[in-house]
């Protein structure tokens, strides 16, 4: 998933569940929805979305959160998936959303470096940073990271960068990769610039967004990423993953398939594309918003969530967030509302996220079974940002 909205202090209902580590009972709800693929696409069978052999969910080590502290600065933590904290420390990072997980602990940009938090409690050092720098990911080695910076030339022109720093090394500069075409730029009106996604062994995951733009609700910029891609940090090259501005990328499955929210007004369809060729679309109803997505780890089932469109009027409006996982070779979906429920991983068989309570006082992290929908609480009553990744 793309995250946004654990940094938003949006009012919305309470999840009602008893205590912590306690599982939450509940008969999820089931639906079908309609699935069609497209004339212009292989009529690839509806099997093919699972990769060839059976991929078994990895438990998580550790989680990586964050935890307000009331000033400009914050708590990052490390914690077993029951919500042990095993490290923490205060950090004061350059963005609040410019930390990550990945393989050697928890991450965070800080006074121009970036900084690795181990589980152990052990901090460093990685390397540099650019001052303008927009956002990290971490390589899958851990101590290697990428971050995203652009300028304008004096002709105007936007010219995006995608540095790639590896341990003693100076940044390696990747120019401009994969841009939007200008007949794409002026039938859009503006600018773009990169919002870098994941780092994986297929390479860094990248969408564009509008310079500049902003948002203000549920699902924030997720919505707005456009023309994304996933390029060799080594060979330059660039394999295009969607390929319109009319379809935001939401998250990208093991097998480097894509999830997006077509709709205007309303989200009216879910388009699942393969190098930016759509190959299965599920018709939904269109009377609600839907975004947060998570692809399991074998890429049979998503999670997403949905808002009726009520909810999205005005800016600080309650969230009556409800939980989908839809099986993608069937189409069949369970549901259930969980208040202002926000996923961030889905590892070890868990659906890791936030829950905020109606009036913004505190939030709290839990993890749902995506079978029966059951929510286990994993942290008390805190001020939690919410859940930044898996060890």
């Amino acid at each position: 998933m793309i995250p946004t909205r654990a940094a938003l202090a949006i009012p919305a209902a309470v999840l009602v569940i008893s205590g912590c580590g306690a599982a939450a009972p509940h008969a999820p709800h089931t639906t079908t929805v309609a699935m069609h693929l497209p004339a212009t696409a292989p009529a690839i069978p509806a099997t093919a979305l699972l990769r060839p052999l059976p991929v078994m969910p990895v438990a998580p080590t550790y989680l990586v959160a964050t935890v307000a502290t009331g000033s400009s600065s914050e708590w990052i933590e490390i914690l077993t998936p029951s919500g042990t904290v095993v490290a923490r420390k205060v950090i004061n990072p350059t963005q609040v959303w410019m930390v990550a997980s990945g393989a050697g602990g928890a991450y965070w940009s800080e006074d121009g470096a970036e900084y690795e938090m181990t589980p152990a409690g052990a901090i460093h050092k990685l390397g540099p940073l650019a001052s303008d720098a927009s956002g990290v990911v971490i390589a899958p080695d851990g101590v290697s990271y990428a971050y995203a910076t652009s300028e304008t030339l004096s002709n105007g022109n936007l010219v995006n960068h995608i540095d790639v720093v590896h341990p003693g090394e100076a940044p390696q500069v990747i120019t401009d990769k994969g841009a939007p075409t200008q007949a794409e730029v002026n039938a859009d009106g503006y600018n773009w610039d990169y919002y870098l996604v994941s780092w994986t062994a297929s390479g860094i995951a990248f969408a564009r967004v509008p310079q500049g733009g902003c948002g203000c609700g549920a699902f924030d910029m997720q919505m707005q990423s456009a023309y994304s891609a996933i390029v060799d940090p080594v060979s330059d090259g660039e394999t295009t993953v969607t390929s319109t501005s009319s379809c935001p990328l939401s998250d990208l499955g093991p097998a480097l398939e894509s999830v997006c929210f077509a709709g205007a007004n309303a989200t009216d369809a879910i388009q699942i594309a393969s190098a930016g060729i759509v190959t299965h679309t599920y018709t939904l109803s269109g009377k609600n918003f839907a975004g947060d997505a998570l692809f399991s780890a074998d890429g049979s089932q998503l999670a997403y969530i949905t808002l009726p469109v009520a909810d999205m009027q005005e800016c600080g409006q309650a969230m009556t967030s409800t939980l989908r996982v839809m099986n993608l070779a069937t189409g069949t979906t369970v549901d259930r509302y969980l208040g202002d429920f926000v996923p961030s991983t889905w590892a070890g068989g868990l659906i890791y996220g936030t829950v905020t309570n109606a009036d913004s006082t505190a939030s709290w992290l839990v993890g749902v079974n995506p079978t029966t929908l059951a929510v286990t609480r994993l942290t008390p009553n805190g001020d939690w940002a919410g859940i930044i990744g898996v060890i």
